[in-house]
């Protein structure tokens, strides 16, 4: 199973059009951006404990990969993270009464799938990977933060 197939189950739990379906949607159109993003970077050979600090981590390293479009991807990433996060706990928050916010990030989710998915091709394939090692030296050298 690939984390785009949860697009479709997002798709069809946005026309029933009700708050639950509505969150529940907004629940699976970010965990099918995120786990094509993590796939991603498996197959670019960087790890990922099996916790709750791999949504972070995923963020972190596309944020960080010196791509443009890619860190725009991982700042949406991470504002979905927090709506579902929200629409998963907060049961008093009203934003989800409404499907065409939701529908929405089904699209964005849609083009961020396809914009992740070009990174499987060169030269994209060999940018991505390149400014994620360089950012993780920096990191590890501690050049990152210092004067």
């Amino acid at each position: 199973m690939e984390g785009k197939d949860f697009l479709s189950t997002a798709q069809k739990l946005a026309q029933i059009r009700n708050e639950p379906a509505i969150r529940s949607a907004v629940s699976r159109t970010y965990y099918a951006t995120f786990i094509t993003g993590r796939q991603l970077l498996r197959e670019l050979g960087f790890y990922f404990p099996a916790d709750a600090s791999v949504h972070e981590q995923v963020y972190r390293l596309l944020h960080n990969c010196g791509i443009k479009e890619i860190i725009e991807l991982a700042d949406w990433l991470k504002d979905l993270r927090l709506r579902r996060v929200r629409a998963d706990y907060d049961m008093e928050n009203r934003e989800f009464q409404s499907h065409l916010k939701c529908e929405l990030e089904i699209v964005r989710a849609k083009l961020a799938i396809a914009q992740l998915e070009s990174c499987y091709q060169q030269p994209l394939r060999k940018q991505l990977k390149d400014g994620i090692q360089e950012y993780e030296r920096k990191i590890s050298s501690g050049s990152i933060g210092s004067a």
